[in-house]
């Protein structure tokens, strides 16, 4: 699996290879890698190097370290983005609104890809989630739903690079504005504005209607932002915005 690196490049050569055999299957999600003796004697590096290595890949998120277990590929190599994206994002200074625009453009690709691969069960189980957000009895709850409709029509998709980097979207969104889905939600007891995009939505894609569902996901997606904009508005003036649930 491994090959002889040499200790002048070790660092870059042990990354290569262990995302080399990531990208041509030889090492999948869930699977040990060998011990850190074991790489360092087989690329005739130090065991320094690798831990170095490793330990880097665990901050990006590629792989996960068991105390007294070893390293593994990590299970859900879909969220692998959320962490070095964050970073990306905070580097470059962007700001609720850019992190938004780039949602709203992924979530209606995701929308427009759904519509062309829901199946009978997919629409079953988007009914499903639908029913849950109408019968839920409070804001947190309704944004926890809110949230799981969103990543159902992501895997409907199918396509985890869009996934990847909205995972880190959201992410980053919830670090910066804490509990924004379920202000949304709550923002949308008294109109019902999102729940009837949501109806739309699930309809367009349920239909196979691909331009319809990109339409339904656009007005969502700016009602969203509206919402979240007069939120950290709010948040930065000081005002208290009680968390869902809360009175």
């Amino acid at each position: 699996m491994f090959r002889e690196i040499g200790e002048e490049r070790a660092f870059n050569g042990i990354l290569e290879q262990i995302i080399e055999n990531v990208q041509n299957g030889s090492l999948k999600a869930g699977d040990a890698l060998p011990a850190e003796r074991n790489m360092a004697e087989t690329m005739k590096v130090s065991r320094s190097a690798v831990r170095e290595a490793l330990r880097a890949l665990e901050l990006l998120g590629i792989i996960e370290a068991v105390p007294g277990g070893g390293n593994y590929i990590t299970d859900n190599l879909d969220t692998w983005l959320i962490g070095p994206l964050t970073i990306l994002f905070r580097l470059n200074h962007s700001y609720m609104r850019q992190n938004q625009q780039l949602r709203a453009a992924l979530e209606r690709q995701n929308a427009i890809l759904a519509a062309k691969k829901c199946t009978p069960l997919d629409a079953a189980e988007l009914l499903m989630i639908l029913a849950r957000i109408d019968a839920a009895e409070n804001e947190k709850d309704r944004g926890v739903l809110d949230k799981e409709l969103h990543m159902k029509i992501g895997r409907i998709a199918d396509n985890p690079m869009i996934n990847s980097v909205l995972a880190a979207a959201d992410q980053l969104t919830e670090n910066i504005i804490s509990g924004a889905r379920d202000y949304v939600m709550k923002k949308n007891q008294s109109s019902d504005m999102v729940d009837e995009q949501h109806r739309r939505l699930v309809e367009a894609i349920i239909s196979g209607d691909a331009a319809e569902a990109e339409k339904c996901m656009s007005e969502h997606m700016d009602t969203v932002e509206e919402y979240m904009e007069e939120l950290q508005n709010r948040q930065t003036d000081g005002e208290h915005i009680p968390a869902g649930g809360e009175e």
